[in-house]
């Protein structure tokens, strides 16, 4: 991909929380293929109804591989009980495809999704990058 010559806007930053949530299928992989199947639907309908809670989600793999091993999901949420209650309305959490899963709050700070970055300048977040 080419780098683009134009700087990077200053977007505004998210109004809620975002929760990073990495889900790792369970070992048998014959059987998470088999409910990822089988609940297909509902998690679709789940995710779509759900759609505006997202900034991103989908399913993750090996590089160069075609088998799923799981799914990472952005979500906004008040709190982390808020995050994993969005999830456990999805069939994929409640059917048993996830062997582990993991919350993290997370700062969405740059991207292409987001539209551009959030600091004004490194002096803005010196402090914050340094964990204060």
């Amino acid at each position: 991909m080419a780098v683009d010559p134009a700087p990077c806007p200053t977007v505004p930053r998210a109004d809620q929380p975002c929760f990073l949530v990495i889900a790792r299928d369970i070992a048998d992989a014959e059987r998470a293929a088999q409910l990822r199947a089988e609940h297909l639907d509902g998690h679709l309908a789940h995710v779509e109804t759900h759609w505006r809670r997202y900034l991103n989600a989908g399913p993750i793999r090996e590089p160069g591989q075609t088998r799923l091993i799981g799914s990472t999901f952005l979500v906004f949420a008040d709190d982390a009980a808020g995050a994993r209650t969005l999830m456990q309305g999805d069939p994929y959490f409640t059917c048993g495809l996830y062997g582990a899963v993991e919350v993290f709050e997370q700062t969405v700070s740059i991207g292409r999704y987001l539209g551009g970055k959030i600091w004004e300048s490194a002096d803005a977040i010196r402090a914050k990058a340094a964990g204060g």
